[in-house]
Parts: C-alpha cells; sequence; structure tokens
C-alpha cells in the first residue's frame, strides 16, 4: 500500500513510501493522498491531523516568489539585462570569428592554387 510521509514538527509532506499492506502505518506518514476534493494535487500540503490542506495559487506564488516553482532561480532585471548583453558580445565575436575562418580559408584556397601552378612551371 502507498503512504505520504509528513514532516513530524511542520506537518508537510515529504514524500511517498510503499508498505506492505499488513505493515502498521508509521506515526508520521498517512495512507491519503495529498489531493483536494477533486483529485488534484495540492500545493505544498500539509497534514492536519486529518486531512491534507494545501496553498491557494496565490499564497504558493507569494511563497516561492524568489523561485521559478521549477527548483531554479529567478534572475532579477539587471542580471538578465547583463546576460543578453554578454550574449550579444559573444554572438558578434563568434560571427567576427567565422568571418575569419571563411577569409583564411579563401587565403589557404589562393596560396595553395599558386603554390600549385608554380610547381608545375618549375617543372
Amino acid at each position: 500500500m502507498q503512504i505520504y510521509y509528513y514532516d513530524s514538527t511542520t506537518k508537510e509532506f515529504t514524500y511517498t513510501d510503499l508498505i506492505d499492506d499488513g505493515q502498521a502505518v508509521p506515526s508520521n506518514a498517512t495512507k491519503t493522498k495529498p489531493v483536494d476534493s477533486e483529485g488534484n494535487g495540492l500545493l505544498d500540503p500539509v497534514w492536519n491531523g486529518t486531512a491534507w490542506v494545501g496553498l491557494s495559487e496565490e499564497a504558493f506564488a507569494e511563497k516561492h516568489k524568489a523561485n521559478d516553482m521549477t527548483g531554479g532561480y529567478i534572475m532579477q532585471k539587471d542580471e538578465a539585462k547583463q546576460d543578453d548583453q554578454a550574449i550579444s558580445m559573444l554572438t558578434a565575436q563568434l560571427l567576427q570569428t567565422q568571418m575569419t575562418i571563411k577569409a583564411q580559408g579563401q587565403q589557404i584556397a589562393s596560396l595553395t592554387s599558386a603554390l600549385l601552378a608554380n610547381a608545375k612551371t618549375t617543372n
């Protein structure tokens, strides 16, 4: 059977596990799934002793406003602007490098052709 663990102090959901049907449910777990009355998962569920209680979308967003909801850090506008500027500079450098490589390829082809022509005339 599947059980749902919660932190002993905060009562916040921590993880789920499987136990044998005859095995006793640990004191910091329940068989009750952390979902609402329609079967939808709850946001940051907390065990109140008889049921799971979740946050509203607004409360969840406020609680996690420094987080992008996927575990990553949200960049501030200045950081994003600096990143955009760095990307633009790197893109310009890449384009310049590609143009240099193309020009050098043309020079190599020209020098090779001249070298071959010179080798034919000396033989």
